[in-house]
């Protein structure tokens, strides 16, 4: 079947599910930059199916009467509105019918539990909103309070991985549905979708269990703003995440009208006394890794971590995003002397806090059945880039391990663990608000190449093999970082973007040491100037990656350290 995409952007959602459908159809990519460009698009690619991964405007009524048109809505059928992640991460339970009075009572009342299941769905779009059809939809399991659970991070974890199952059922039901396929597509009168796909998901073939649903409307970022002298570390942590990573919060709590992001609820800093900073309107319990925490009314605290000032009238483009200790001294908000005198530092010996805060960096240092020691190091980075402090961090738990390491009681094996995205390799937004963004990107390239460094010469001289865990997205230079380890194992459902020049970069990271390596010259070439997206298996495929396992989460993380346990057991 041809398939044409018809995209906003083309997202990690979209990169997996080209990639999935790719494996059976023709796929072909167009960005929706206007009602003009997606008619042409159709008329160029004459597909037998279209469809909406991620898509912020309305389909064009001369696209889906002409061809059928499924959308991708990240919510259960009978959930309306462009905010759909949004309410449910804020707390909304489907308990409320009108939006405003649902609004005052998560302002005003304590948190309840939220839903306990969410869904997507594949609709067919159609003129009569009301009587959409739907294709096929898939329901999930959610924990709303589930640490570190951001909009974003929902939407490439779970509401991706429940797109793909319905968009494959959706596809295969609509193959099902005719016999022959017409050339030039099919129109909507001949084929129909079965009442049962609108009511039972997927896998489990069950009706939706997460509650009443409505139609929700925009969640302004105005609207997650929140009073630390009257709201939770709870209520207020669902507020910031909610609009992470897009739109952020709209707020004044540090003086200045900003755009906040983080909201890790902090319970390792009780004691710890508060000090007012002029000018703002919260105290400041601590700084650390370029984050600011907060105190709350319940006793705990809420660390920032990143904020972007609101665009101007006289603004060409959007200021970036950077961490919020960084953008707070340049806006003068704070100077180095209060944020020093702020710093909460992490355990010495790297180890992961007991009590929930904020930790970029942690090292486990296991023992297997064997008696083999591992180091596996976790570096959970803001969308997976990472600054030059942050590298130096990182540096500074590798040489950690290496310390570890003795004749008496070696260290094996260390594994990079990554976070929620592996790496993306520098990051770039630093760079731009840079008061000097060229110093800024030289040190920043130096000090990712120390990192590799570490891979490639101090750990070896150590005796200390390598092993890189993709168990999230990866991109650029963190897919370099990653291949310059001795062994690469990723989990199936991450995707790869090895290439540079998306980013006009030419990239370091020793990938012209590690890609050609591993993959040779030509393909190693290809890789670099295709600029597309690339599966685990195709990875494998060119020798970038030794191992793939299934799963995610728990799951996936035990066929990590079996694995791990197997390749120092052979070697």
């Amino acid at each position: 079947m041809k398939i044409l995409f018809l995209c906003t952007a083309h997202n990690s959602l979209s990169q997996r599910l080209q990639l999935a459908l790719s494996r059976s159809h023709h796929v072909t990519i167009e960005y929706a930059l206007s009602d003009r460009v997606m008619i042409d698009a159709v008329a160029l690619a004459q597909p037998d199916l279209v469809l909406c991964p991620f898509l912020t405007t309305m389909v064009p009524k001369a696209v889906y009467e002409r061809v059928l048109t499924l959308v991708v809505h990240p919510g259960p059928p009978g959930d309306v509105g462009p905010s759909a992640l949004d309410w449910l991460l804020m707390g909304d339970d489907g308990n409320v019918d009108n939006a405003d009075e649902l609004l005052m009572n998560l302002d005003r009342e304590p948190c309840t539990a939220g839903r306990a299941w969410w869904g997507v769905t594949v609709l067919q779009a159609i003129e009569e909103f009301d009587a959409v059809p739907v294709w096929a939809y898939q329901q999930f399991p959610i924990d709303i309070d589930e640490p570190g659970l951001t909009k974003s991070a929902l939407y490439r974890g779970s509401v991706s991985r429940s797109a793909l199952i319905a968009c494959e059922a959706a596809v295969g039901r609509i193959q099902q549905a005719t016999h022959r396929m017409p050339q030039h597509g099919f129109s909507n009168a001949r084929v129909y979708a079965r009442p049962e796909y609108r009511t039972l998901s997927v896998l489990d073939n069950h009706p939706f269990q997460g509650g009443q649903l409505h139609h929700r409307p925009l969640l302004k970022a105005t609207s997650r703003d929140f009073d630390t002298t009257r709201h939770t570390a709870q209520q207020i942590s669902r507020r910031i995440r909610c609009g992470d990573s897009q739109p952020g919060v709209l707020s004044k709590i540090f003086g200045a009208s900003m755009y906040i992001y983080g909201g890790m609820i902090d319970e390792s800093l009780g004691g710890r006394q508060a000090k007012a900073v002029a000018g703002m309107r919260t105290k400041v319990l601590a700084t650390r890794g370029g984050a600011t925490c907060i105190p709350t009314a319940d006793g705990k605290g809420i660390w920032i971590t990143h904020i972007r000032r609101p665009k101007g009238k006289n603004d060409k483009a959007l200021w970036p995003k950077v961490p919020a200790v960084f953008g707070l001294l340049q806006l003068n908000l704070v100077n180095a002397a209060i944020v020093d005198s702020l710093h909460a530092p992490t355990s010495a010996d790297w180890s992961l806090s007991e009590l929930r805060t904020f930790q970029e960096i942690w090292v486990d240092v296991d023992v297997d059945k064997h008696g083999n020691r591992v180091a596996f190091l976790h570096f959970d980075f803001y969308n997976g880039a990472m600054s030059t402090s942050q590298c130096s961090n990182l540096v500074s738990a590798m040489d950690y391990i290496i310390t570890l390491s003795t004749p008496e009681q070696p260290i094996r094996a260390v594994v990079l663990m990554g976070g929620a995205y592996f790496s993306n390799g520098i990051a770039l937004n630093v760079i731009d608000a840079a008061a000097d963004p060229a110093q800024e990107s030289f040190m920043n390239i130096n000090r990712i190449d120390d990192v590799c460094h570490h891979l490639l010469h101090d750990f070896p001289e150590n005796n200390i093999t390598t092993i890189a865990a993709i168990r999230g997205n990866a991109a650029a230079g963190g897919v370099a970082l990653a291949t310059a380890c001795d062994f690469v194992i990723a989990g199936s459902e991450v995707v790869l973007n090895p290439a540079y020049r998306a980013s006009g970069l030419f990239g370091s990271e020793y990938h012209t040491l590690s890609y050609y390596g591993r993959c040779g010259d030509a393909k190693a070439h290809h890789i670099l100037n295709a600029m597309v997206p690339m599966s685990p298996l195709q990875a494998r495929q060119i020798g970038l990656v030794d191992f793939i396992f299934p799963g995610a989460g728990e799951a996936l993380d035990d066929h990590i350290r079996s694995h791990v346990s197997l390749l120092l057991r052979d070697n």
